[in-house]
């Protein structure tokens, strides 16, 4: 018997798509705030070493000029900058490690998604990303860092307490006594381990801030934007089956307005509430904002009825949709090999210049300066430096445009030729970006940048939904995620070898647009999507 479509079915299912998007929006633009850590780095090397470093001036020393002072018209020493750019380097590793947590949390996150739902996975992401913001935003108290250590303390008993019952489970209490005791000998020996070692190793100098910064803004934030990204992607693809590629992109949009809005000068942009307020009081303010759009936006997520053993949603071009993979499938396969390196490729080319985009902007402008012969004084410096965010705004804004254009156009022309095209485009532009040194071309460079790095995230959930199904599109996609990570850790140490070595970030462009070049002969080569 036919079953009649009833209207006001209709109008509530339309609701419930335009409902779940506008919670995928919501979540994305919380997250992609993670594009914009470059803003961090210069802020918290002022407030966090508290010895400056030595500066060669004209002047310096001299009778009525304190020590370390900058006089006009000189410039910073060497030393110091190669001070400066040695403690900015260990605090960029929290950008590659935030990466890393993202993507690996991803693999957990997709499955617990496909097990529990959205809504739970997504709530769960907000808790652990505010979390990491509001640590980091007590580093200045000494107290931080012994509670720190106690939960470091306890989380290792209790590593050690499983470890000792997944190899004493079977031994006989009652014919060895002593194994009753073993639990308790672990808790008490931490606990004295803790309590010795605490005011010799607790401290809240610069190494234990830096320390810090990897754990929170790194580990536990990134594996907070893990458990909440996967979500909305998963269950967009699965109320939307004709138009993956278009709402993945509106999406993920999201996320490159985020780091847009995260680099503005105004109070409610991250530069202009840390020149205001400071780095501390902003990483507070951050945590809670995180806590109240994550958590509001996963509310608003559920899966469509179809989505709970139901079929995959047949393709936009009508043909009998593909099997559903579960992810051992997937990783088994060698569609999931070709995917997974040409994320690779394109992910670290995005990210190692989203990681240094800010300084390596402000370095430019101030090469060119000095070329033309200016005299730069610690203030000129340092304003030539901060316009640097500039261009991480202008990418970050690109970077949600490409989003949305790349997922449309990969729906109409197919995902391996809008793949073919992107990684060529973004190519072109590595191996020109250290010659330019006007603000004009900077935010040309960095527009370009993102408008075809933002086009990744709306295409590979896409073709990952088409080659492997929806079913599981939160476990596979994950999987496929992992590269992204390992990107992230890769791009920021390359970046900081290539300009530690040759002075200058040209190499690892170089590197970065020769694996793209590689990846667009992949993609030319797999087999044609269902779309073209």
């Amino acid at each position: 018997m036919q079953t009649l479509s009833i209207p006001w079915e209709q109008n509530a299912s339309i609701d419930r798509r335009a409902t779940v998007l506008i919670g995928a929006v919501l979540i994305q633009l919380i997250l992609g705030t993670v594009y914009g850590y470059s803003v961090f780095w210069q802020p918290l090397e002022r407030t966090w070493f508290a010895t400056p470093p030595p500066e060669t001036s004209i002047g310096a020393g001299e009778q009525g000029n304190p020590p370390l002072s900058v006089v006009p018209g000189a410039t910073p020493s060497i030393d110091a900058q190669r001070l400066r750019l040695e403690r900015q380097g260990r605090m960029k590793y929290a950008f590659g490690l935030c990466l890393l947590s993202f993507a690996a949390s991803m693999v957990f996150a997709g499955r617990l998604q496909d097990v529990r739902g959205p809504r739970f996975t997504a709530m769960l992401g907000g808790v652990l990303l505010a979390s990491g913001f509001v640590v980091a935003g007590l580093a200045q108290h000494r107290a931080t860092y012994y509670v720190c250590h106690g939960v470091l303390i306890g989380a290792l008993a209790m590593l050690l307490l499983l470890l000792q019952h997944k190899l004493l489970a079977r031994v006989d209490a009652r014919r060895y006594p002593i194994v009753r005791y073993v639990p308790s000998g672990i808790v008490v020996a931490l606990a004295v381990i803790g309590v010795v070692l605490g005011n010799s190793v607790v401290s809240n100098g610069p190494a234990d801030r830096i320390l810090l910064l990897w754990a929170t803004i790194g580990l536990i934030a990134g594996a907070g934007v893990g458990f909440a990204y996967v979500c909305p992607i998963a269950t967009l693809v699965k109320w939307f089956p004709h138009h993956k590629g278009l709402v993945s992109g509106i999406a993920v949009a999201g996320f490159g307005l985020g780091a847009w809005v995260f680099s503005q000068e105004s109070v409610f942009g991250a530069v202009g509430f840390i020149e205001r307020y400071g780095i501390d009081a902003f990483f507070r303010v951050h945590a809670l904002v995180c806590l109240l759009a994550v958590g509001g936006g996963a509310l608003l997520l559920s899966n469509p009825p179809a989505a709970d053993g139901a079929p995959t949603a047949s393709r936009a071009d009508g043909r009998t949709p593909t099997r559903d993979y579960a992810w051992r499938e997937t990783i088994r396969s060698k569609e999931f090999r070709r995917i997974w390196l040409m994320f690779f490729s394109a992910a670290l080319a995005g990210l190692m210049v989203i990681g240094i985009l800010k300084p390596f902007a402000g370095a430019q402008l101030e090469a060119a300066a000095l070329a033309s012969g200016a005299a730069l004084d610690a203030a000129s410096r340092e304003a030539l430096l901060l316009r640097g965010a500039s261009a991480v705004a202008w990418l970050a804004l690109f970077n949600a445009v490409g989003r949305v254009f790349w997922g449309l156009a990969s729906d109409r022309v197919g995902r391996r030729r809008a793949l073919v095209l992107m990684f060529t485009l973004q190519a072109a532009m590595l191996l020109t970006l250290c010659s330019l040194k006007t603000p004009l071309g900077l935010a040309i460079g960095a527009c370009w940048v993102g408008f075809h790095f933002g086009g990744n995230f709306a295409i590979f959930p896409s073709l990952t939904a088409d080659q492997f199904g929806t079913a599981n599109i939160g476990s596979n996609y994950g999987w496929v995620f992992t590269s992204y990570g390992l990107a992230g850790v890769s791009g920021v140490a390359l970046g900081n070898a290539a300009q530690r070595w040759t002075g200058s970030y040209f190499a690892a462009f170089a590197f970065a647009a020769a694996l793209c070049l590689g990846s667009a002969v992949l993609a030319w080569r797999m087999k044609r999507s269902p779309t073209e």
